[in-house]
């Protein structure tokens, strides 16, 4: 019977078992708020077990205590998780935790992991007390503790039950802590989402920065933090909080070095946490910020756009190991959604200051080009320099190119007067390396810098702290610098320096244009000089030939005041002989002249011979045409009486010339041959006679071929036999002079030619005999004929003085000879004979000469 009723018991508590089991896993499976959660489960376990206190726990991934609850007297109590910490590092929790197995403790006054107050010892009370872990799969999640007063009131059915309850409560824990995790997820979601509203409200870095800050401040606490962006080679703080002077220490720079926290984190592109810096190689103490001594936890997350780092989000904290993973992944989540905001303020900022750069060059534009006058013009500069960058002082140097020196032409501020008179070298200080090596220079501290020269400053007594020099370039050519001196904030930022160039460029420019410009005026007054002053007349006119001015001599030339001349037509005042005037001159090239023989007419009437000069001047834009008309009437004159005479003359010594001649070759044909003496004279005699009579018939035909009046007998003829006869002719004067005349030819190559052979022997004579007047004895003359195309090419070559290149167009005109000490002389009627006649033969003739090589005559005749 007993064994009956034990067994029923045992069925009855086995039941009671299974319904608490199954009403707290109700309960536990309908509350996922942690506390509530961990509140319930204690009440139900102390009702279930006869319990009046216990508690439970729940321990965190870093080993920490982070939510409870505790009851006594039989009711569960709010509390703090702190009230559990003892309990949890020094007593049975801590070390059922430890060894990840429960704990049935049937007197707590004899068990060593009970942890006894000093209240317990002194009342020497014992109980009893029994504690399971919270277990997951992988890790102890909290510990469940039950007391009782009573020693021995636990059993181990009682231990059996609390561990199931336990496994239960695990399970409980793990989805609350992931309902929290969820609910905390989506809070800081949403709470990024608004602070990504709030800091991209704005543009202006002056709002975004320090509004960026303020809202991290909502995610993480810190007792500082700064953002820095990347500037060329160099961290810039943007923005502050937290610091003595958040604004006096904007501004402040650090290097892009890897080798710094900063630079690591920029590099990897990943964030940092630093439990203690104050220890760590790659943390800078900066005079600048007093509190980098102060600050041990930090965090650094790189601000990233399009996989980029444009800067870095500092986070600091004033105590060691202040931050976790939580913090980092926190900070870094904040920094992606900071990185644009700052990407885009930064942007705007850049964009505003290009704006601000743009204004600020275009009212130097117009201000320094509002004046053409060179020294208004620097004052200008040096004004706009000032104001621009807000410098204590400026100078201008221009390059003296005579002396290679850089002349101090303008300065402004303290102690100008004396930099005024001023001149280095090329090369010499700062200024002096920018003018040799044309590119910027921009120096915080000129004391630090070796190419800084100390001497300025000695003799000016100004201190220079910190100078930028910009090249003042014309056309990829040095011609002067640009000096800034002292900013008013200390050190001249990017800014600024870009600001310098571009007002050394628009210096440049405006230089060159008052230089310019005061040439053209000086050139202007000496062409009015000129004009005016000229012996010959001139007159100006535009491209359709309307007179717009007129010099003192035309006036006088034509007899007509300068104000009747204007407005009519030039063709009115000018007749040309030919039809060389009568032009499209719109078409005539900038420089480019055409000459003519006309005639003017006079007020009286009479017509007055001319020569024109007619050439196309741009004055400034504007293109006119400028008629020199060089009064000819005396030259004429002169010609009419050098050809009246001249033909008086020839055609009176042609018939006794000729009488001589035949008188000569009797007695040449009479007298014995073998008296050669008398042979010889008579030789001599018959051929300077032939030579005379050359130069008389030479000179005959010159005026009618200039007239255009010349009989030509011309027949097809051998050009090698008339080259062969030519040098007959003049054999004997080269031999006396010790030459060798030389042919380059073979005569049977040569086609006939239809020519008249008697002028064309007597242009080769002339081109042979100028050849042995003009080489010195023991020369060499080489005569060469040859077929070139449709034409045979003659040339005479000597080993003479050589004709100089500005005088070999000049040798073919009549009377021209080169007035060189110690050449021979002559009338200069040769070789203007051999033009007029090979002209006359539809061919060409040319000189090709260097001087001391000698010289190659050409001529060509047409087959």
């Amino acid at each position: 019977m007993s064994a009956t009723k034990g067994k029923r018991r045992a069925s009855s508590r086995a039941q009671d078992s299974l319904d608490l089991l199954f009403s707290i896993s109700r309960e536990l499976t309908a509350q996922l708020d942690l506390r509530k959660l961990l509140q319930r489960i204690l009440q139900l376990t102390l009702e279930s077990t006869g319990a009046p206190s216990g508690s439970i726990l729940v321990v965190g991934e870093r080993g920490k205590v982070t939510e409870g609850a505790l009851a006594y007297e039989g009711r569960v109590h709010d509390h703090t998780a702190d009230q559990l910490n003892d309990t949890f590092e020094r007593g049975l929790a801590g070390w059922v935790v430890e060894h990840r197995q429960p704990a049935l403790v049937v007197s707590t006054r004899e068990d060593p992991r009970w942890l006894r107050r000093p209240r317990q010892e002194a009342d020497g009370e014992t109980r009893s007390a029994v504690c399971v872990p919270l277990t997951t799969r992988d890790r102890v999640v909290g510990v469940l503790t039950l007391v009782h007063p009573k020693a021995g009131f636990f059993t181990e059915d009682t231990l059996n039950i609390l561990t199931i309850i336990a496994d239960q409560a695990a399970i409980a824990v793990q989805n609350a802590h992931l309902f929290a995790a969820e609910q905390e997820r989506r809070r800081f979601a949403s709470t990024l989402q608004e602070i990504a509203r709030v800091i991209n409200s704005a543009l202006d870095p002056n709002q975004v920065f320090p509004q960026v800050l303020q809202q991290l401040e909502r995610l993480v606490e810190y007792d500082s933090a700064s953002i820095m962006v990347v500037d060329g080679d160099r961290l810039r703080l943007v923005a502050a909080s937290g610091f003595q002077d958040n604004h006096g220490i904007l501004g402040h720079t650090l290097p892009v070095d890897d080798r710094l926290l900063t630079g690591l984190v920029l590099k990897t592109g990943l964030p940092m946490m630093i439990e203690n810096v104050q220890g760590h190689p790659g943390w800078v103490l900066s005079d600048g910020l007093a509190e980098s001594t102060q600050i041990r936890g930090w965090i650094g997350a790189p601000l990233i756009v399009r996989e980029h780092a444009v800067g870095i989000l500092n986070v600091d904290s004033h105590r060691a190991a202040a931050y976790g993973q939580p913090e980092v992944d926190v900070v870094s989540a904040f920094a992606d959604v900071a990185a644009t905001a700052v990407a885009n303020a930064t942007l705007f900022a850049e964009s505003q200051r290009q704006v601000r750069a743009l204004a600020a060059l275009s009212e130097t534009a117009r201000v320094v080009t509002a004046s053409l006058n060179l020294d208004e013009v620097l004052e200008r500069i040096l004004t706009q320099t000032i104001q621009t960058l807000n410098v204590e002082a400026a100078s201008l140097a221009i390059l003296d190119e005579a002396t290679d020196e850089l002349e101090f032409r303008i300065a402004r501020g303290e102690q100008a007067g004396a930099v005024q008179v001023m001149r280095i070298a090329r090369g010499q200080g700062i200024t002096g390396w920018v003018v040799e090596h044309g590119e910027l220079a921009v120096v915080a501290e000129v004391d630090r810098d070796s190419r800084f020269d100390p001497e300025a400053d000695t003799r000016t007594g100004f201190k220079t702290r910190a100078m930028a020099v910009a090249p003042i370039q014309v056309q990829d050519r040095t011609i002067g610098a640009l000096e800034a001196i002292n900013p008013a904030r200390g050190e001249f930022v990017p800014e600024q320096a870009e600001l310098l160039m571009g007002i050394a460029g628009l210096a440049g420019s405006a230089i060159a244009h008052a230089q310019l410009f005061s040439e053209t005026q000086a050139a202007r007054q000496l062409y009015s000089g000129l004009f005016e002053d000229s012996v010959d007349p001139i007159l100006i006119s535009d491209l359709q030939g309307g007179i717009t001015g007129a010099n003192q001599r035309a006036e006088a030339f034509l007899g007509t005041r300068r104000q009747s001349l204007e407005g009519r037509p030039v063709q009115q005042v000018v007749t040309a002989n030919g039809a060389r005037l009568s032009q499209d001159w719109n078409g005539l090239a900038p420089g480019e002249e055409i000459s003519a023989n006309a005639q003017v007419r006079h007020a009286d009437g009479r017509m007055l011979p001319v020569e024109v000069h007619v050439r196309r001047v741009d004055i400034g834009r504007q293109p006119f045409l400028q008629w020199i008309l060089r009064d000819v009437s005396e030259r004429q004159a002169l010609d009419e009486l050098r050809a009246d005479l001249t033909s008086m003359i020839f055609h009176d010594l042609r018939s006794p010339l000729g009488n001589v001649i035949s008188s000569l070759e009797v007695l040449h044909a009479s007298l014995p041959a073998e008296d050669e003496a008398v042979q010889s004279v008579l030789g001599i005699a018959l051929r300077s006679s032939r030579r005379l009579s050359r130069l008389v018939e030479s000179l005959l035909d010159l005026g009618q071929l200039e007239s255009g009046n010349a009989v030509l007998h011309k027949a097809p003829g051998a050009i090698g036999t008339i080259i062969v006869e030519a040098v007959e002719e003049v054999y004997p004067v080269a031999e006396a002079k010790g030459h060798l005349l030389q042919f380059a030819f073979a005569p049977g190559d040569l086609p006939q030619v239809d020519m008249d052979s008697d002028m064309i022997r007597r242009v080769l004579i002339n081109l042979l005999e100028n050849a042995i007047k003009y080489t010195r004895s023991g020369g060499r003359i080489t005569i060469s004929a040859r077929l070139q195309d449709t034409q045979v090419l003659i040339s005479v070559a000597d080993t003479g003085p050589g004709i100089p290149a500005s005088a070999q167009q000049q040798v073919f005109e009549k009377f021209s000879r080169i007035q060189e000490e110690g050449r021979p002389k002559g009338l200069g009627l040769g070789l203007a004979f051999c033009r007029l006649a090979v002209d006359a033969h539809n061919g060409k003739i040319w000189v090709e000469s260097q001087e001391g090589l000698g010289s190659i005559f050409h001529f060509t005749l047409p087959v």
